[in-house]
């Protein structure tokens, strides 16, 4: 495990269940695996970076030319499936997303693809992460990036409110800050990447249950690994906003708890 995986969420089997349906949501959400605005080419790159399971990658490969390269990077290979079930087009390696690119990869892919790194970004600094996606980039690539804003928030149910108005002191408490996803585009801009997209949405009726199953357990990852990681003065207060979001999860039906879903399509500039 390299120095920087800070990695608060879980890697087990329902962790890797939960990427699966969170990538369901976003793919009905957006309705495409790769954003229609980027032209597809026989010899072009294309790379995931905080690939996990590699879902996404696998979910776009069938759909491409067969010389297409597809490349996923995560800073743990956990969750990646047995290497003779990637596709053919599929290759997943380590890297850290926080680091410098080596420079075997600098400059070699047609687009980067990112997705959902609200808590990873420790204290609201984009900048190396932005820069590593720079890096990995060619003049004129696209980096598709698909983001949870977990401020603005759709809530309804009495339990979901009182939990929603009392976790954010301990996300506090332990250098949890959201606040970052509505900042951006912003980023990216300072960056000097061309923003071509830039949505903040609401999920459709259809999906706001889609949406609360995963964040709930997205949540339930959070705190346990909040709680061994945290100090001790602060388990008791993790362990009591656990056993609320049990509660939470045994009433779900009728319970909304919605992230308000950020894309953004940015370009290199050449």
């Amino acid at each position: 495990m390299a120095d920087s995986d800070l990695y608060p969420l879980g890697r087990g089997l329902s962790d890797s269940v939960r990427l699966d349906a969170q990538h369901l949501l976003w793919k009905l959400h957006t309705g495409y695996t790769l954003h229609p605005h980027i032209p597809i080419t026989p010899d072009m790159k294309i790379a995931e970076v905080g690939t996990g399971n590699g879902i996404w990658l696998f979910d776009l490969s069938p759909s491409m030319p067969p010389t297409v390269q597809l490349h996923g990077f995560d800073i743990s290979e956990d969750q990646y499936p047995s290497k003779h079930m990637w596709p053919r087009n599929v290759n997943l390696a380590l890297l850290d997303a926080f680091k410098d690119v080596p420079p075997t990869l600098v400059g070699q892919y047609d687009v980067v693809h990112v997705r959902m790194w609200a808590s990873n970004i420790r204290d609201g600094n984009t900048g190396p992460l932005i820069s590593h996606l720079q890096q990995l980039l060619k003049p004129g690539g696209y980096i598709q990036w698909e983001e949870a804003d977990l401020v603005h928030q759709s809530v309804q149910g009495r339990k979901a409110l009182e939990f929603a108005q009392r976790i954010p002191s301990l996300f506090q408490k332990v250098g949890l800050d959201y606040s970052w996803a509505t900042r951006l585009p912003r980023d990216l801009e300072e960056a000097h990447l061309e923003i071509i997209e830039s949505k903040t949405e609401s999920f459709r009726d259809f999906l706001v249950q889609k949406c609360t199953d995963t964040y709930l357990l997205a949540l339930g990852e959070i705190l346990r690994g909040t709680k061994l990681t945290c100090a001790e003065e602060i388990v008791p207060l993790v362990a009591k906003h656990e056993a609320e979001l049990q509660s939470l999860c045994a009433e779900r039906k009728g319970t909304v708890y919605n992230w308000s879903p950020v894309r953004i399509l940015a370009q290199k500039t050449a």
